[in-house]
């Protein structure tokens, strides 16, 4: 199956797995990632434009400069260059939070951005042996746009013409090296000697900001050859970049379009810019939350991530096993809904409920706001330092405020907005009427005490416009897609049980960062599951890593986080590691019982030989442990797992009630079998008590003896059924007539026993140390055997299981009755 484990100890606890985590991209869906197209933005409709399947059809560069890089800063509009000079000197009183009331004053030229500059450069792809390496969806990005990518590595880098903008670039007299440069397709590479042709279009990537899980978001900072400015570019999730962006920039069709888009399971990457201009140095030590800020939003770039052929039929067979899944992604919410619903993880017909989490409106103060570089077409600002306050300048006035006065969690169902959950017992309830937008919405309470008399509203509407869903309680058929921040806000703040109730529920984990999905992993395993989680990235390595099981689809960082690692890309591996896991763990039972159950049989028959100073030969000892034992042992593990994941999972604990009513069940019939074997040898036709050969030596063991010829034969059938009855076949391992090394022992060692008690001879004896018993009695012995055979058969598969309940309820009765006594 090509799937290796470096900590064999988890094998077994495969086999206990009750809840199986999966990442998307990558697990679930195909590794790749097709884009679909870009959907630009219209300025003159502030809507978004038609969607452009291919990129590459997209203007090279920015309006203002379509072609000639020279020309960068001459086609600025009259009205946009006025408004930029007469509101230089009012930039350091802007305030940002004034977006909530009405749009800010756009202080940037989106004519001087291109949107095929963004998808050619906003990525971190890596030059090896000639080919594009990193993350996935970068690539395929920067594919689409058919540009041409160069790099150089180290000291190469800074004395390589071909990876340095010129002076007429940079405005300075020395040139500037970059990391990286990029072209379009039939153009001339740049060259400091101008031998590289005339038609030159280069772009350097001068600052690269890596994607970061906990902001969900990457940007660079490039620069055209010959442009006086730098450009910015950021993509990212699309709630985090438009919390970014200039809010007039923002199309009115965002909503509807990111819906429509995520809904239909494609992925969604949202982009933004904005012209900078400074001076080499500063841009070096310009922090990243600088760079991101201020910015316009320029469009969505859609992904298409197809689901691997694989992943339906093994969501469907986990499913029919009765192991919950649970999908847990860094996507939107939606799109992993979809994506869910498509593989069966979440059935059509159950109502998914996702959260909002309704926070009170945070009060910035304004702060003084510098240009970093005070160019007379006027940037927007670059950042600023901010803190908490309220209105009237209290400072943290409300930071001592019970936490739960800070936000709410409100509970909608993702297709019906009249289906609600209770926000705390998390039951679903029907509304009779929709609720009001201004209880429901973040930014309507200023305060602590405004926010908790929205909260009461809420609870007020709860309380007099809904009902329970009696039907939809009853059946169950029910579950929540839990977003990243809904899911630290319920762990820091809501209580256990209803921590617990969203753990029991939830079917979608999304916008997950690495550590919360370790810390979701966690908090399954505290509340009673045997979880495992399946993922290909870096970004899994904690949750493989927390994971009572964790299975990686990479061969990079993931597997060295992972015990076990596929070298399929497909989640098929996961079955076959439960079914081997239960077939492990299956036959660690049954090789525990079978050798405690040898030392017992053998310890009875010593012990009754005892009786009269008697006792097992040398060899007979030998041939038990050495011959019978010893095969058996190291047979019984080899059956292969059955091909079918039964719904029912296998004792997992030693000492289960199931275990020890098997164990001392097999105990008494073996034992009661070699005591009556013992009383009827007595009685036999030629049967002579036991005589030392030297009367004096009352040290030595009575050896050659009716009693040890009779208990010899009796328990060597003994060690060879037990084997056979503690071999479980299906429905964890398939049946004991595939393990042909464990038929052939036991034939064998059958038919050898069969012919020590039915037709022995004179060396068998004299190895052995066995007397000659009667005719009569060899064929009791078999009939005991057989006897032996039936009981231990019927009583490991129907009495035993079948007592094991009243067991447990007698022991918790005497258990009561000593406490209480």
């Amino acid at each position: 199956s090509h799937i290796y484990c470096i900590s064999p100890t988890r094998i077994n606890v495969c086999g206990k797995i009750n809840v199986m985590c999966f990442d998307k991209t990558g697990t679930l869906t195909e590794e790749g990632l097709d884009v679909l197209g870009v959907r630009p933005t219209d300025a003159e409709s502030s809507r978004f434009a038609e969607l452009v399947e291919d990129p590459c059809s997209l203007p090279v560069g920015p309006a203002v400069a379509p072609s000639a890089p020279s020309s960068a800063f001459s086609s600025v509009g009259s009205t946009f260059a006025a408004n930029m000079h007469s509101t230089l000197g009012g930039l350091a009183s802007l305030d940002r939070s004034s977006s909530m009331t009405s749009p800010p004053r756009r202080l940037a030229d989106p004519s001087k951005l291109s949107l095929m500059h963004a998808l050619a450069t906003c990525h971190a792809v890596k030059l090896v042996d000639g080919q594009l390496v990193g993350d996935p969806l970068d690539v395929k990005m920067f594919e689409a746009t058919g540009w041409v990518f160069e790099e150089q590595e180290g000291e190469e880098a800074v004395g390589n013409p071909q990876v340095k903008l010129s002076s007429a670039a940079v405005g300075r007299t020395a040139a500037m090296p970059v990391p990286a440069v990029v072209r379009p397709p039939n153009t001339d590479r740049f060259t400091l000697d101008g031998a590289g042709g005339t038609n030159v279009y280069e772009l350097g990537i001068i600052r690269t900001f890596d994607f970061s899980a906990a902001l969900r978001r990457q940007s660079v900072v490039t620069k055209r050859l010959g442009a006086r400015y730098n450009e910015v570019y950021v993509k990212g999730a699309p709630e985090a970049i438009r919390e970014l962006c200039y809010s007039d920039t923002i199309p009115r069709d965002f909503d509807s379009v990111l819906l429509d888009y995520t809904n239909h399971g494609y992925r969604v990457i949202a982009v933004a810019g904005k012209p900078l201009k400074m001076s080499w140095p500063k841009l070096q030590r310009l922090k990243r939350d600088a760079v991101e800020a201020d910015l316009i939003f320029m469009g969505f770039l859609i992904f298409e991530n197809k689901l691997k052929p694989t992943t339906e039929p093994v969501i469907q067979e986990l499913r029919a096993a009765k192991i919950r899944q649970i999908m847990c992604t860094g996507d939107n919410v939606l799109t992993a809904i979809s994506v869910g619903r498509e593989c069966a993880m979440v059935p059509e017909d159950m109502r998914v409920y996702i959260p909002r989490l309704v926070r009170r409106k945070e009060i910035v103060p304004q702060q003084q706001q510098q240009l970093t570089n005070g160019g007379s077409h006027g940037e927007p600002p670059l950042g600023s330092d901010s803190s908490t306050s309220d209105s009237n300048g209290n400072g943290n006035a409300d930071a001592d405020a019970d936490i739960d006065a800070r936000a709410m969690v409100v509970w909608e169902d993702a297709e019906d907005e009249l289906r609600v959950l209770d926000p705390y017992t998390l039951e679903p309830r029907a509304a009779t009427a929709p609720v009001k937008d201004r209880l429901v919405s973040s930014d309507m309470a200023e305060t602590s005490a405004e926010m908790q008399r929205q909260q009461q509203q809420y609870f007020g509407w709860l309380h007099n416009y809904t009902n329970p869903d009696i039907e939809l309680l009853s059946s169950g058929n029910y579950c929540v897609a839990v977003t990243g921040e809904v899911f630290r806000y319920m762990m820091d703040t809501a209580p256990d049980v209803t921590v617990g109730r969203m753990l029991m529920r939830g079917a979608v984990y999304a916008r997950m960062s690495p550590d919360e999905k370790a810390e979701l992993v966690e908090r399954l395993q505290t509340i009673g599951y045997c979880a495992g989680f399946c993922g290909d990235g870096a970004n899994d390595c904690g949750a493989l890593r927390a994971a009572d099981v964790g299975l990686s689809l990479s061969e990079a960082e993931a597997s060295v986080a992972a015990p076990f690692t596929s070298h399929s890309t497909d989640i098929q591996c996961v079955l076959e590691v439960i079914r081997e896991g239960r077939a492990a763990l299956v036959t660690s039972f049954s090789c525990f019982k079978y050798m405690a159950l040898y030392s017992i049989i053998q310890f009875t028959s010593v012990s009754i030989l005892y009786e009269f100073g008697g006792g097992l030969g040398d060899f007979q000892f030998l041939f038990i442990d050495l011959f019978i034992i010893v095969p058996l042992a190291i047979f019984m593990g080899r059956t292969p797992a059955f091909d079918k994941i039964a719904p029912k999972r296998p004792t997992a604990n030693l000492m289960s009630k199931k275990v020890l009513t098997s164990l001392f069940g097999q105990i008494i019939i073996n034992s009661a079998i070699q005591a009556i074997v013992f009383r009827l040898v007595k009685r036999s036709e030629n049967y002579s008590p036991p005589v030392r050969e030297d009367p004096t030596d009352v040290d030595s063991l009575l050896i050659r003896s009716f009693e040890n010829t009779a208990l010899f034969l009796a328990s060597s059938f003994q060690y060879i059924l037990v084997a056979c009855v503690f071999s479980i076949g299906p429905p964890y391992r398939q049946s004991n007539l595939r393990n042909r090394g464990l038929v052939t022992t036991c034939v064998l060692l059958f038919a050898f026993t069969i012919y020590l008690v039915m037709w022995p001879n004179e060396w068998a004896n004299d190895v052995f140390e066995l007397v000659m018993i009667s005719d009569g009695f060899r064929q009791t012995v078999m009939v005991f055997a057989v006897i032996n055979l039936a009981l231990s058969a019927v009583g490991e598969y129907w009495l035993f299981p079948w007592l094991s309940p009243y067991m447990a309820k007698a022991g918790r009765i005497a258990k009561y009755m000593f406490r209480r006594h």
